[in-house]
């Protein structure tokens, strides 16, 4: 099984684990121009400058993945591992660099989200009450429709099921084999109620044919859009689906425990 939240992170032994790179502070082997990788250093050494540095604080720069300049005006939020946000600040709109204080020691990540719609998560940050922990988070390169597309919760009415096929289909195959999975996916529902199948992404899937499925499901469907103070959005929508091959008369619980669930048994689909 493949697995992400929200976007793709590779940490500093180059290893996928979601949507960013974590790394410590850039190498002198680093593809980023010199230039870049001092005003990144410079903007993590000059912010406790700018205020005394508490203990228990988390600061660094964000950067873009590919050109490895600053990204600046995205949200960055410290997470609890219980989900709740317990600061919040923006990144600097000229070195992309952010501070933040956690209120005691403990296990956190970093939220980032870039536009209306590019979000990422890094992976978790121990920060106890003798250190500053440092990071320059490599952030990727979000199409237009993700950045313009709002978050759920962002939203004063979320998109909804207009229509949709009578699937996702169960793969003949795989029920022969007696196999089930699951597929957890993240598209663009845009101002018209279509999904953007350009932004069509999959966060975890438990087989291609199980994915494949699930796609067309998505492309053949139609939405009602999102709105916000009486005004049609695109929004960013997450679907999960359960595949069960349980034939009994008593199936088995969903796998997965999510908002927008669909769950398709070997003979039914339950949503």
């Amino acid at each position: 099984m493949t697995s992400s939240t929200g976007s793709p992170l590779i940490d500093n032994t180059g290893v996928p684990t979601g949507r960013a790179r974590i790394v410590r502070r850039p190498k002198s082997n680093q593809t980023m121009s010199r230039f870049v990788q001092q005003s990144l250093i410079a903007a993590i050494v000059l912010l406790p400058l700018a205020r005394p540095a508490p203990a228990q604080t988390v600061q660094g720069a964000l950067v873009d993945e590919k050109s490895h300049g600053p990204i600046g005006a995205a949200r960055v939020a410290l997470v609890t591992d219980s989900g709740r946000v317990v600061a919040e600040t923006i990144s600097d709109s000229t070195l992309g660099a952010f501070y933040l204080t956690a209120p005691a020691p403990g296990k956190y990540h970093l939220r980032i989200l870039v536009g209306h719609g590019g979000l990422s998560q890094s992976p978790p940050l121990v920060v106890d009450s003798t250190e500053t922990v440092e990071r320059i988070l490599s952030v990727p390169e979000y199409s237009r429709a993700v950045l313009d597309a709002y978050l759920a919760q962002d939203v004063s009415v979320e998109a909804q099921y207009q229509r949709h096929p009578p699937g996702p289909r169960y793969p003949d195959h795989l029920r022969a084999q007696n196999r089930g999975g699951v597929v957890r996916t993240q598209f663009v529902v845009d101002r018209d109620g279509k999904p953007d199948m350009s932004t069509f992404h999959v966060i975890e899937s438990d087989h291609p044919s199980f994915t494949e499925s699930v796609r067309r499901f998505i492309s053949d469907s139609r939405f009602t859009p999102a709105q916000l103070n009486g005004a049609t959005v695109s929004q960013l929508y997450d679907q999960a689906f359960d595949f069960d091959v349980n034939l009994g008369s008593d199936p088995a619980p969903p796998r997965i425990d999510e908002k927008h669930l669909i769950s398709i048994r070997a003979t039914a689909v339950i949503r």
